[in-house]
């Protein structure tokens, strides 16, 4: 299993994105608690996160 900082990493190599501190959502950037919960969101389902 790879860890989703490498699977992110190598995603954004294949598409020449550079890397960005906020990530930008539909009709709006994600920051704070929101991006909190999509990280954990992404961490549980690659089971590097237990669901609690």
């Amino acid at each position: 299993m790879e860890p989703p900082h490498e699977m992110i990493s190598r995603r954004m190599a294949m598409t020449q994105i550079s890397s960005f501190s906020v990530l930008e959502g539909v009709g709006r950037k994600l920051k704070g608690r929101d991006l909190s919960k999509v990280r954990n969101a992404i961490l549980t389902r690659t089971g590097f996160l237990e669901s609690p």
